[in-house]
């Protein structure tokens, strides 16, 4: 399962802090170190999808800047938004829509501003770079156009992985608690349950 974790994108400097190091469980086991130093070694999927996302035909802005266009739109959507709002005559209303509309331009500018981007993925929020989420947006949109029906299905799959590895994660956890409790130690001499249930936040 670590294999799989780690070749999947999840990399030691992401793991929850106990175990950093594998010597603690597998030290007894050479394949078993060996395999998983050569998992640390390889191309993990979520590089190669990042790189294949950041060459998303369209993306450029000599070409068909589907980016900018995006940006267009999402600012116009809002200016309209806030325009309605300030023709509202009931005040609690119009409070409530503005402060709406402000909420999805902050929400926007996560999207659209690079250094804010790059601030959430620096904290671990955000996995890919600022070029492959605008891909995975453009994808998105076009799904239905033939050329982006393929990859729209491979980002489907992606995400259906990470939430069945996610279901898998709870299931372990549930199944520990009810085996040996919330405060016994685990294998390996982690905290047990406490320790499996952080590793779902």
């Amino acid at each position: 399962f670590s294999s799989i974790i780690i070749l999947l994108g999840l990399k030691q400097a992401l793991r929850v802090k106990y175990n950093q190091s594998y010597q603690t469980v597998f030290g007894d086991d050479p394949e078993a170190m060996d395999a998983l130093q050569k998992s640390e070694q390889e191309p993990a999927l979520l590089a190669l999808i990042e790189r294949w996302l950041e060459r998303t035909p369209g993306l450029t802005t000599h070409g068909f800047n589907f980016w900018g266009k995006f940006q267009a739109a999402v600012n116009k959507l809002i200016k309209d938004d806030i325009d309605a709002a300030s023709r509202e005559t009931n005040e609690t209303v119009r409070r409530h829509r503005l402060q709406d509309a402000e909420n999805r331009r902050e929400i926007y500018r996560s999207i659209f501003d690079p250094a804010v981007h790059d601030a959430l993925r620096s904290r671990g929020e955000r996995r890919l770079s600022h070029k492959a989420l605008q891909g995975a947006i453009m994808i998105t949109f076009y799904r239905d156009e033939p050329r982006f029906s393929q990859p729209h299905q491979l980002l489907t799959l992606l995400m259906d992985i990470d939430s069945l590895i996610t279901k898998w994660r709870y299931n372990h956890v549930i199944m520990v608690q009810r085996m040996i409790g919330s405060q016994q130690l685990g294998t390996g001499g982690s905290s047990g349950y406490q320790y499996l249930r952080s590793t779902l936040r």
